[in-house]
């Protein structure tokens, strides 16, 4: 005969085993789902600046400024499992010294809500500044993009993006 620890053990691990289970269909019932969420982005008062650095006066960096103006419907993204979305923008360029360079420059969370996932937002200024710790981006192309993470409350956390743009900066600095 088994003691009472026993019992338990067997009892807790059966409860927690069939939970997880449980937690692994309910997370599959969303993975099939295929969203269309539309995004629209304008930018707007590019210019570059080259500044000097705070902390090395005699080395110098590139500034990219813009603003822009961001029109989604992500509500298609939202269904029971979708807790939250994490909704950013960045810029993406080359250079010589690395091949694929990515920067934040905006980001936002949404919680759910009745009329969550819908942002018509009008000249906003960068979040985050736009360093290049080098004078890459004068005359060079940045690629602008919305980027979006589902967080679930059971299942995978996916990452997609919409809205590419790509700018040709100037080979003059403002």
């Amino acid at each position: 005969m088994n003691s009472l620890a026993g019992r338990a053990n067997t009892i807790v691990s059966f409860g927690l085993s069939t939970l997880a289970f449980v937690t692994f269909l309910c997370a599959l019932t969303t993975q099939f789902e295929s969203p269309q969420p539309t995004v629209s982005i304008n930018i707007h008062d590019v210019f570059v600046r080259n500044q000097q650095q705070y902390y090395r006066w005699m080395k110098r960096f590139d500034r990219m400024y813009f603003t822009f103006d961001l029109n989604s419907d992500l509500s298609s993204l939202f269904n029971w499992n979708t807790k939250l979305l994490f909704v950013y923008l960045t810029a993406e360029y080359e250079s010589e010294e690395n091949r694929v360079n990515q920067v934040v420059v905006w980001d936002t969370i949404i919680k759910r809500a009745p009329d969550a996932g819908k942002l018509s937002l009008r000249d906003l200024k960068l979040k985050y500044p736009f360093y290049d710790y080098g004078n890459n981006l004068k005359g060079n192309n940045v690629t602008i993009s919305l980027h979006w993470n589902v967080i679930p409350v059971a299942g995978l956390l996916p990452r997609h993006s919409s809205g590419h743009i790509t700018l040709q900066l100037d080979d003059t600095y403002a």
